[in-house]
């Protein structure tokens, strides 16, 4: 193989490599996201239960 054909198989590979990193941490942040709001949404839940449990 010439230089330059390995050095083109490279950057080619190197385009699919930064494209799949780039896509895996946008899926991560948003499955981080999703979770967050569910949790959350739980927390402010048992927040409003220890609340009326404190007035009673």
């Amino acid at each position: 193989m010439e230089f330059g054909q390995i050095l083109n198989k490279f950057t080619n590979n190197s385009w699919i490599i930064i494209s799949a990193v780039i896509l895996f941490f946008l899926a991560k942040a948003f499955t981080g996201y999703l979770t967050f709001k569910h949790y959350n949404r739980k927390f402010k839940n048992i927040e409003k239960k220890l609340e009326e449990l404190l007035r009673k």
